[in-house]
C-alpha cells in the first residue's frame, strides 16, 4: 500500500454485506484503516513512528480521552451528541492503553462501514445461541484488532524498519520500543508484515496443568507451514530457563512440515514481571536452506 498516493471505493453496495466474505469485511476496514494513516501523515508531513491514537482523533470525532479505573475491562467507546469520548484503563501499561485507544477507533470504523450487517449474518454451524453471539463478538473483536494493529504500526512502514534489522528477539524488542506497543503486538506484526518465514510462540506458564511448566500458542503465519510439535515446555527444559531469566536463550525444537519432522533453531526470551511475565519463542525455519 503506497500512503504517499492512496486511493479506495469504500461502498458497501459493490459488494452487498449480507453476501460479505470474513476477507471482503477485513479489506474493507483495513482500507478504511490505510485512509487514516494516508491522512494522518498528509497532515503531519511525516512518516516517522510512533503513530500514537490521540493523533487521529480528530480525523475520526473523538473529542475527549479519559483514562480511569476501569477493572477487567481494556477501554470503552461512548457516543455523544457532538462526537466520541473513549475511556481507558489507567491501570495498564501505557502500551496497551495505546492499543486499546486505537482498537476502540476500530469500533468507529466498524459502525460507519455497518458491517454489523455482515457479523449478523454469523452463525454457528449447529445453531447455538451462545456459540453464535461469541462467534459475532469474536469476528468483530477481529476486525477491530486489525484496524488497531494498522493505525499503530502501518504496514509498509513497518515493514520498512523491519527490514534494517536482522530478524530476532532483540529486533521485536526494538520494533515495540520505536512503535509504541506491546512486545507481543509486535511480534504478531512482525509475523504478519515480515518478508522472511518465521514463527512465534507465546508461552505462559500453566500451574492448573500437570506436569507443571510452560504451554505455547502459535501465532497464525499463513506463509509457514510448520507446526510445533510440542507446546509443553518443562521446568527444567532451555525455554523455561529463558523464561525466569532476562536473557535470550538459543537452542532447537522440533517442527513438522506436513510429514516431515525438522529441528529449527529458536531464540527465546521471557518479558513482563510477576502474573503478567511472558516467554517469547522465535523459530527460523529460512535456515533450512543455508
Amino acid at each position: 500500500m503506497d500512503y504517499n498516493n492512496f486511493e479506495t471505493d469504500n461502498s458497501l453496495k459493490q459488494i452487498g454485506v449480507s453476501q460479505m466474505s470474513s476477507k471482503e469485511a477485513m479489506g474493507l476496514i483495513i482500507s478504511r484503516a490505510q485512509q487514516l494513516v494516508n491522512k494522518l501523515i498528509e497532515t503531519r508531513k511525516h512518516d516517522k513512528p510512533p503513530f500514537l491514537p490521540q493523533e487521529y482523533f480528530h480525523l475520526v470525532n473523538i473529542k475527549h480521552i479519559e483514562k480511569t479505573d476501569l477493572g477487567s475491562t481494556s477501554g470503552l467507546l461512548l457516543k455523544l451528541a457532538d462526537g466520541y469520548l473513549v475511556k481507558v484503563n489507567d491501570k495498564q501499561y501505557d502500551v496497551r492503553q495505546n492499543f486499546s485507544c486505537a482498537h476502540e477507533i476500530g469500533h468507529i470504523l466498524f459502525d460507519d462501514l455497518e458491517l454489523d450487517n455482515y457479523v449478523s449474518n454469523i452463525e454457528y454451524r449447529r445453531f447455538d445461541i451462545s456459540k453464535t453471539s461469541a462467534m459475532r463478538m469474536k469476528a468483530k473483536e477481529t476486525l477491530c484488532d486489525a484496524v488497531a494493529a494498522e493505525l499503530l504500526m502501518p504496514e509498509l512502514i513497518f515493514r520498512k524498519y523491519l527490514d534494517i534489522f536482522p530478524l530476532s528477539i532483540t529486533t521485536i524488542e526494538h520494533m515495540a520500543s520505536v512503535f509504541r506497543v506491546s512486545i507481543q503486538s509486535a511480534a504478531r506484526r512482525i509475523v504478519e508484515v515480515s518478508v522472511n518465514p518465521c514463527i512465534v510462540t507465546i508461552w505462559l506458564p500453566s500451574p492448573k496443568y500437570k506436569p507443571k511448566g510452560l504451554r505455547g500458542v502459535e501465532i497464525p503465519n499463513i506463509r509457514t507451514n510448520y507446526i510445533l510439535s510440542s507446546k509443553f515446555a518443562a521446568l527444567h527444559s532451555s525455554l523455561y530457563k529463558a523464561y525466569e531469566n532476562d536473557v535470550i536463550v538459543k537452542t532447537r525444537k522440533v517442527f513438522y512440515s506436513g510429514t516431515n519432522k525438522v529441528r529449527l533453531p529458536i531464540e527465546a526470551k521471557g518479558f513482563g514481571r510477576g502474573e503478567s511475565r511472558f516467554l517469547i519463542s522465535l523459530a527460523f525455519p529460512r535456515s533450512l536452506s543455508e
